[in-house]
């Protein structure tokens, strides 16, 4: 069962304030304009019922289902990083570009936690079955379980990798830990946002970050990356995805693409870049 005991609910958000480690959410910008309007960060069921826009995601049906519809979705990472680094494999993180990043205190709204160690868009996901029990499994989620031995203060709140989930929890389908939970207005306040990390992307012939920053007084800051290639790859591609179609198969046998982007495009994996690129299109580069 998730946790409901305001109690372990206010343990697990005074463990993350005790790592100094926050939540995140990632959205396109189209639902970031309607989180605007909201005052804070919607389940999918609250932003349908407003009447306000939002971007389509492939798993829409399967939350139905799976009865996280009406749920608040966050994690306990920033997804969006890994692709920064020279030789990682990884692509953006496909729920968007703005990246909103909360102090835990958003948490103690919630009257249901649900912590799980995947996504719960996954077809055989059981939220009630999933779910972590305790802040002692919730701290398990952590490189270091005891914070205490953790060399750094970023180490502290940093995330164990799912190999070493799977060992710990005795499973073997561990992801990245995420959470969804009930509020009493499907809300997260975005009182609780303390700056928003928004991706090199071009956004109608300039970075998506002056565009963000004209929308909210929160503290908007660029994405850092390790490398130059990758802030190449993420400038070209959002900008031309506003133009041409950039699914795989268009983008590496056309002639509007760079060779290297290409190359790049054509390392991926199908169907997670083209869901990918079709949540940016839709979402952001067109909205």
């Amino acid at each position: 069962m998730a946790i409901q005991d305001k109690q372990e609910i206010e343990n697990v958000v005074r463990t993350l304030e005790a790592r100094d480690a926050h939540i995140y959410h990632a959205c396109q910008l189209k639902d970031f304009r309607s989180y605007l309007k909201l005052g804070g960060i919607p389940s999918r069921n609250k932003l349908l019922n407003s009447n306000l826009e939002f971007t389509t995601f492939d798993t829409d049906k399967i939350d139905k289902n799976n009865n996280v519809w009406d749920k608040v979705f966050g994690n306990f990472s920033d997804f969006g990083r890994e692709f920064t680094k020279e030789f990682s494999r990884s692509q953006p993180n496909p729920y968007g570009p703005i990246q909103i990043v909360l102090n835990s205190n958003a948490l103690r709204s919630a009257t249901d936690l649900s912590i799980t160690l995947r996504s719960a868009g996954a077809r055989d996901f059981d939220r009630d079955r999933e779910c972590l029990k305790n802040t002692h499994e919730f701290n398990m989620i952590f490189q270091h379980i005891d914070p205490t031995h953790a060399p750094t203060a970023s180490q502290r709140k940093s995330i164990a990798f799912a190999n070493e989930l799977n060992t710990r929890f005795v499973r073997n389908n561990s992801s990245s830990p995420e959470f969804n939970c009930v509020t009493p207005n499907e809300l997260l306040n975005l009182n609780n946002a303390i700056y928003i990390i928004v991706d090199s992307c071009i956004y109608k012939n300039r970075y998506l970050m002056e565009e963000v920053k004209n929308l909210t007084n929160i503290k908007v800051i660029a994405r850092s990356y390790y490398h130059p290639d990758k802030e190449a790859i993420i400038k070209e591609l959002s900008n031309l995805s506003a133009t041409f179609d950039c699914k795989q198969q268009p983008l590496t046998s056309g002639s509007f693409a760079s060779d290297k982007l290409k190359r790049w495009v054509a390392d991926k994996n199908e169907f997670h870049y083209n869901r990918f690129i079709s949540y940016l299109t839709s979402g952001t580069t067109r909205a």
